[in-house]
């Protein structure tokens, strides 16, 4: 009689929540104390669409329905949909598919290969710093410009403009041409970016540093930055200068000190649920 009455209770408080809207993403565990959705929990959760998960003194797992793995480091707080996490503060771990994002400070972080591996961290003054362990990850800011493909070996920091507008861009690449147009690949961020000037066939294949203003191309419903090029430095084979890029209102940059292990965990191991 018991057990009829506990699985009546789970059916109405499952019916409950659908009839709110809230539909169950996945699961969290943490080996010590944890916030879901403002609750204190010891052990073991469930997880909502827009559940706030914050952890103190341990890291927390967090599985959802899709496959997707996360890693929420101690000090870290985030909220979970069912397609996306929203990092407020500290670092997470993610292994994911292109059909997930996570978000930090204006800065999208989307798998571009299948179960990448990477580290999205939030540090002083906002920054977001982003290394990828397997896979490789693509950078867009919240108009879907492309700012960077972070590959393993080459994480980057990530950090947006007051107001997100795009302000005066010095780029390092080379230069290229497609079909009469032209085009600088970031050797730091290994973004391919369309230029527009003057005499941008003389630096066909050079290494060359470009400073310009940038726009924003929309076609078939992908955003590429394209930048108006005011002066062009050919630079010497063998000298060339680590520069923050400034594109469509974030700055980019080689990450130094990335953390990349979350897996110091509180020992405590009493299993609990909401």
């Amino acid at each position: 009689m018991l057990k009829k009455l506990q699985v009546a209770f789970l059916i109405c408080t499952l019916l409950s929540y659908a009839q709110a809207g809230t539909v169950v993403i996945g699961t969290a565990s943490a080996r010590g104390d944890m916030r879901v959705d403002s609750y204190m929990v010891k052990g073991n959760a469930t997880l909502f669409d827009g559940s706030v998960v914050e952890t103190g003194e341990a890291t927390a797992d967090l599985r959802l329905n899709k496959g997707t793995k996360i890693m929420l480091a101690t000090s870290s707080r985030g909220t979970l949909y069912s397609d996306r996490l929203v990092l407020q503060q500290g670092e997470s771990e993610l292994t994911a598919n292109s059909s997930f994002q996570l978000q930090a400070n204006g800065v999208r972080v989307t798998p571009s290969e299948p179960n990448s591996h990477g580290v999205v961290s939030m540090t002083s003054g906002n920054t977001v710093e982003v290394a990828a362990l397997t896979g490789s990850f693509g950078i867009t800011n919240d108009q879907g410009v492309l700012l960077a493909s972070v590959r393993p070996g080459l994480p980057l920091s990530f950090a947006m403009q007051a107001g997100g507008t795009a302000s005066t861009t010095t780029v390092q690449g080379t230069i290229s041409e497609v079909n009469g147009h032209f085009y600088l690949t970031d050797s730091t961020t290994k973004v391919r970016y369309e230029v527009t000037g003057s005499n941008l066939g003389k630096a066909l294949g050079k290494t060359v540093k470009v400073t310009g203003t940038t726009t924003t191309s929309t076609a078939g419903g992908v955003s590429t930055a394209v930048i108006a090029v005011t002066s062009t430095q050919v630079l010497v084979a063998g000298v060339f200068t680590t520069t923050a890029v400034v594109i469509a209102g974030a700055t980019a940059a080689a990450a130094t000190g990335l953390g990349v292990g979350l897996y110091e965990v509180n020992k405590t191991t009493s299993p609990a649920s909401r």
